[in-house]
């Protein structure tokens, strides 16, 4: 397993300067440091010795290498890994964020909240998800957390908010009393 070609048996299709010319157009960092490994195997280096050169751990060293053979100079790039395939379909979602800008049938203020979400979906797709999928599933669709303003249950009302507010001609009324007695204050004072 560890004996892989070096020198002209590695990659025997591909030159050195094929290599060099990849590795200076290279953008990707990865794909570089890839490039640069394969050009020392090219350049018969041991495993061991392209560790130490690129600083980077023999089973990594190994295992592209093994790429570079697997897949020829295209094996610098990454695979891209797709995943767990989505539970919901994008029909589904589609049903599912309008049902959301409804609003729930059942709350008077509109917002929904993240066990009332699982429970919908859950009813109406037979697809149940952990709560902190649901919050995730929310923040793909571009929802946000939205909660009512707490009020302190000795807060005063509308009524009494309302009442206390003071009224321009209340101020008006308070200036000019002021402008009234400051003058009389000046003469007791002077006096």
């Amino acid at each position: 397993m560890w004996n892989l070609p070096k020198g002209e048996l590695f990659l025997p299709k591909v030159s050195i300067r094929t290599l060099e010319a990849e590795h200076a157009k290279e953008q990707n960092n990865k794909a570089k440091s890839r490039l640069l490994v394969a050009i020392h195997r090219k350049n018969d280096k041991s495993i061991d010795q392209i560790s130490s050169l690129t600083h980077q751990k023999r089973r990594t060293i190994h295992e592209w290498l093994w790429k570079f053979q697997e897949h020829g100079i295209s094996g610098k790039d990454s695979i891209k890994q797709t995943g767990r395939p989505a539970r919901l379909t994008a029909k589904q979602i589609q049903e599912l964020v309008k049902a959301l800008e409804r609003g729930p049938p059942h709350n008077p203020n509109g917002l929904w909240t993240s066990k009332e979400v699982r429970e919908f979906i859950r009813k109406k797709y037979k697809i149940s998800f952990v709560p902190q999928h649901i919050w995730r599933i929310l923040q793909s669709l571009g929802f946000t957390i939205q909660r009512p303003r707490k009020r302190h249950y000795k807060a005063a009302s509308i009524e009494e908010i309302r009442r206390f507010k003071k009224t321009p001609n209340r101020r008006h009324d308070t200036t000019e009393r002021k402008v009234l007695l400051w003058p009389q204050k000046m003469k007791q004072h002077l006096a």
